[in-house]
């Protein structure tokens, strides 16, 4: 199926509901608008849903040609308490109804199967290139996953002998270089591609795993595997007591058998994703490599490892940039004169934080600018005036000097850190 078929099913369906439900086209923009924001939310693991006016029909599905049929197989109408019967009002919800029944009868007339999408065309790729900076080898790796997923799907659809693909993988690197946030896209770029069996996501970390009480922490487990189709579980090690003189305690332990057992049934059915400090990175950080090798029984089933890369003194200026135009920050020109020494400085610390460390700064930019906001408004600005140019101008821009007083507060929290473990 092409992308013009595609677009003609979305539009049909879009023409059908504005029909059944009588409203305007306007109206009609609003309402799809507000499902895809639900949809997009949901399917990044995001509860945060976006209120966005009409737009014109065209530019609005302009970059989203496979999003209506994976858009039907995931709504659950059947569930009353779904994300779009919550966030929708009445009337909203009738025209998603009415949207889906067209999708519907062309899946369940078998008019619609094994659509093939190309990973890197996927709306959550093309989403996680402009939330992840850089990182080039780990992208190419999850299209290439993705390709080897559509690659089965399409031999299944002429009878060919399954060749067996467990889902399980592991997502390694240093901190700070977004394997969580990548562990989700890659989930919704696989939704996406209508290869896993269902798309509901579970996001825990190794410590969540554990009950309260000994006997509890195994069904705990066990029910995660159950009501999810993806389970992303970051940093699994937590879960293990590395020091020599302790022994890791029963509810650990409880979490790590059954979590073994559950690997070993799911690898096929379930898109399984461990997530942690390893990789590229010191012998002694490299927690992810000494969990797999005391855990065999899920290290065998781990079918790839995605590696991801500490960031260069170019892409940590850039991630700052990004990151503060995100927030609606302007920098005052020349700010990457004097954060180029900084992080020049940082890439080469031991305790390098990558995304984090830019975070960080940011932050303590921020702090900087509002110590100066609040000077300045007590004694120059009259609280009474309406907003203004001037006020604006400072609460929309992050200026040299803050930045180097954020990159002094940044460096002394380190040393401070520094001796506390020294």
């Amino acid at each position: 199926m092409n992308e013009i078929e595609i677009e003609n099913i979305e539009r049909r369906a879009y023409e059908n509901a504005i029909f059944a439900t009588d409203c305007s086209y306007e109206t009609a923009d609003k309402y799809v608008e507000k499902i895809y924001s639900i949809y997009f939310s949901q399917n990044q693991g995001n509860s945060m849903i976006e209120h966005k006016t009409g737009a014109d029909f065209d530019a609005l599905f302009k970059n989203k040609k496979h999003s209506y049929l994976s858009l039907v197989k995931s709504v659950d109408m059947g569930n009353p308490l779904n994300m779009y019967s919550i966030n929708m009002d009445a009337g909203e919800y009738k025209f998603l109804k009415e949207y889906l029944v067209y999708g519907r009868y062309l899946i369940e007339a078998g008019k619609i199967k094994n659509m093939l999408i190309n990973p890197e065309k996927t709306d959550a790729y093309k989403r996680l290139c402009n939330v992840i900076l850089g990182q080039e080898d780990m992208k190419k790796a999850l299209c290439r996953l993705g390709a080897v997923f559509q690659y089965s799907k399409r031999r299944e659809a002429y009878n060919l002998m399954k060749v067996p693909m467990h889902k399980v993988f592991a997502f390694v690197g240093p901190p700070g270089t977004a394997k969580t946030t990548a562990s989700v896209y890659f989930a919704s770029m696989l939704k996406e591609m209508q290869v896993l069996n269902g798309t509901t996501m579970a996001y825990v970390t190794g410590s969540q795993l554990k009950a309260k009480y000994v006997g509890q922490t195994a069904e705990k487990v066990h029910e995660l595997f159950v009501k999810n189709d993806i389970i992303i579980i970051d940093e699994a090690y937590s879960l293990v007591n590395y020091n020599d003189s302790d022994k890791t305690d029963n509810f650990s332990q409880e979490a790590l058998a059954q979590l073994c057992t559950e690997v070993e049934e799911h690898s096929d059915d379930k898109l399984i994703i461990f997530a942690g400090y390893g990789g590229d990175i010191d012998e002694k950080n490299n927690k992810m490599k000494r969990f797999f090798n005391e855990n065999p029984g899920i290290a065998s089933r781990i079918t790839f490892t995605v590696n991801f890369s500490s960031y260069n003194t170019n892409e940590m200026l850039d991630i700052f940039e990004l990151l503060a135009k995100n927030s609606d920050f302007g920098l005052e020109e020349g700010w990457r004169d004097v954060l180029r020494p900084f992080f020049e400085k940082r890439v080469n610390n031991p305790n390098f934080g990558n995304g984090r460390d830019a975070r960080r700064l940011l932050e303590q930019t921020m702090c900087a600018a509002a110590v100066d906001f609040i000077q300045w408004a007590d004694e120059d600005m009259d609280i009474f005036s309406p907003v203004g140019t001037a006020e604006k101008e400072r609460l929309l821009t992050l200026s040299l000097k803050h930045i180097k007083d954020a990159v002094k507060e940044f460096e002394k929290s380190e040393s401070a850190a520094e001796g506390r473990v020294g």
